[in-house]
């Protein structure tokens, strides 16, 4: 009620101003201009013949005195004055202004909600974000692509997430669609490739094989697609390429990524491999117990890949969940630790990372 009452107050005010300012504004200018002239123009006369001797001076001080009066009537009557167009438009300025009045409150009446309490601008978009259900959100996406298949921010947003759901198809389907919306990108080709991998269970397929060469053929630099490549060289035995493809990927390296370890440990494995030696085995044990040490050497790989990619791009809560996940099941707690923090930094709020927290809770991670 009292939004009312102070909406009321204003719009009174309002439209008090504006019919004071209308029918006062509306006098005759003109004509008070006009008298000025003529009063000069006048004086200027008088104070002439009074020089030149036509005109007695007593005379020309009456003459003066008559046209100030003149004068002063003049503008009196002029600012009194009123044209007939305002006064009609004293008389409809009233109306229109209730009128408007009256529509703009029967507006908010139906479309408005003054009970809302207000919020700053930062955050008045966080309540949706850790309110909203992710299966929820996934839906509402799904609806929208939907009404526009051609949607390509709608496509790039949704794909990691149906990979972190583990719903691969639906993923190798939105990346496909991301690829056919956009010009092709190592990243993205190197998307669509990790998730045709986790698919497979971590095997190398064809269709991946080529994204992951196109994607280094189309930028030279690209850590994640040369990662594969030289894992499944050594996987394959071909040890002399697995080598100069780990060297590549060092030589990459500013120093200090989560990946250089793993890239160290591939190359000695592939040079041990290559000088006829036991291949050393992983320093930290796989998910599976029984894939081979190059299998193993994939899977961190792919591990070290996504957290590269979260490092640099940030991603969707169910991806920085699956990279703790990761490290954990490696063993690899202060790397866990690593992830975990940096997921806190990018998702400050805890509704939206509950699975998360409770993952870290039960392993230990501060």
């Amino acid at each position: 009620m009292l939004f009312w009452l102070f909406a009321i107050a204003v719009t009174a005010i309002c439209c008090v101003a504006l019919y004071y300012a209308s029918v006062t504004g509306a006098v005759n200018a003109g004509a008070g201009e006009a008298a000025d002239v003529h009063y000069r123009l006048q004086l200027a006369e008088i104070n002439a013949d009074i020089a030149s001797g036509q005109m007695p001076a007593a005379e020309g001080e009456a003459a003066k005195g008559e046209l100030a009066r003149e004068f002063l009537r003049l503008t009196r009557e002029a600012r009194n004055a009123l044209p007939a167009g305002a006064r009609r438009l004293s008389l409809l300025l009233p109306a229109a202004l209730v009128v408007i009045a009256g529509i703009a409150f029967a507006t908010y009446a139906m479309i408005g909600n003054p009970g809302i309490p207000s919020q700053p601008l930062a955050g008045r978009t966080m309540p949706v974000a850790t309110n909203m259900d992710l299966d929820e959100a996934v839906k509402r996406i799904e609806v929208e692509l939907q009404k526009n298949p051609n949607d390509l921010r709608g496509w790039s947003v949704i794909a990691p997430v149906y990979r972190g759901l583990g719903r691969y198809d639906d993923a190798i389907n939105a990346y496909r669609r991301v690829l056919a919306l956009s010009a092709p990108t190592a990243d993205t080709e190197t998307d669509l490739a990790e998730t045709l991998l986790l698919k497979a269970g971590g095997g190398m397929v064809p269709e991946a094989l080529q994204l992951l060469q196109r994607a280094v053929k189309r930028d030279p630099n690209h850590v994640r697609s040369r990662f594969y490549l030289a894992g499944y060289a050594t996987e394959q035995k071909d040890y002399a390429d697995a080598v100069a493809q780990w060297k590549a990927l060092l030589a990459l390296s500013a120093g200090g990524e989560a990946w250089v370890a793993t890239a160290e440990q591939g190359l000695a494995a592939a040079e041990a491999g290559l000088a006829g030696k036991p291949l050393p085995q992983a320093q930290a044990p796989a998910p599976d117990p029984t894939p081979s040490p190059a299998q193993a050497k994939m899977i961190e790989g792919m591990v070290a890949g996504l957290d590269s990619r979260l490092s640099k791009d940030g991603g969707p809560i169910t991806d920085w969940e699956q990279l703790v996940r990761s490290y954990i099941v490696l063993k690899r707690m202060d790397d866990a630790q690593r992830a975990y923090t940096a997921a806190k930094a990018a998702y400050p709020a805890a509704a939206t990372r509950a699975e998360l927290d409770t993952l870290a809770v039960g392993a230990g991670l501060e």
